[in-house]
């Protein structure tokens, strides 16, 4: 099927802003890859701000579309108070692999994890937009997660970071996917090499809330 001029400019504009960052990309480096006049820009997206909005906004639906539905299921399933421990780090391990299925596969495209690299690093005016739209959803369901396995209240300092170690855990296999490629020998992140990463992404990650947990307790962590 033919992509339509819009699509191939999202397309390439995801390409372009990804490789030059948003200063960096030229309208007509954008064009020439999608192969359009250079008058689509703005007829389609107003202007160079309009076209990069449009990108990340397209990302943020692709990671909702793939997130959304197990975020809701265990943000429902955590308003009761009666769930226990287990269930709880069921949950974990459920959104973890159901996060790293996502993350380590084609649908979150090298181009789109570097946007985001781009937009951590040297965060522009949209970053409201991806941190609301894409970052916070699944930082607050984790955190909600380690806040019942460890007692601590979610807000506290060391959940929150405890769930970016826990994020960045599986992140890094994302943006530093070309070493472990040639460190392992490994071809791709086939479904068998990605149960491996997944499989010793949730031990670690138990062992870290286990150990923070005790620290917690005996007051060996402030």
């Amino acid at each position: 099927m033919v992509k339509d001029s819009k699509e191939r400019l999202l397309d390439a504009g995801t390409k372009v802003f990804a490789r030059d960052g948003f200063e960096g990309a030229s309208t007509r480096e954008i064009v020439k890859e999608a192969g359009v006049n250079i008058s689509a820009i703005p007829y389609y997206f107003d202007s160079k701000d309009g076209l990069y909005e449009a990108i990340i906004r397209r990302i943020i639906s692709i990671v909702f579309t793939e997130q959304g539905e197990k975020i809701r299921e265990i943000t429902k399933a955590l308003e009761r108070d009666d769930i226990s421990q287990n269930k709880v780090r069921t949950f974990l391990h459920d959104l973890l692999r159901h996060f790293a299925g996502f993350l380590l596969s084609d649908k979150a495209s090298p181009d789109m994890a570097q946007l985001m690299i781009r937009e951590q690093m040297q965060p522009t005016p949209i970053f409201d937009i991806i941190y609301e739209g894409a970052m916070l959803p699944m930082h607050q369901t984790l955190a909600r997660l380690i806040s019942r396995l460890t007692q601590l209240p979610i807000d506290d300092e060391k959940v929150i970071l405890c769930t970016h170690m826990i994020i960045g855990q599986l992140a890094v296999f994302k943006t530093h996917r070309e070493m472990i490629l040639r460190r392992s020998g490994w071809g791709k992140y086939s479904r068998k090499e990605a149960q491996k990463i997944i499989e010793m992404v949730l031990y670690n990650t138990d062992a870290i809330i286990a150990a923070h947990a005790q620290s917690y307790e005996n007051g060996e962590l402030s």
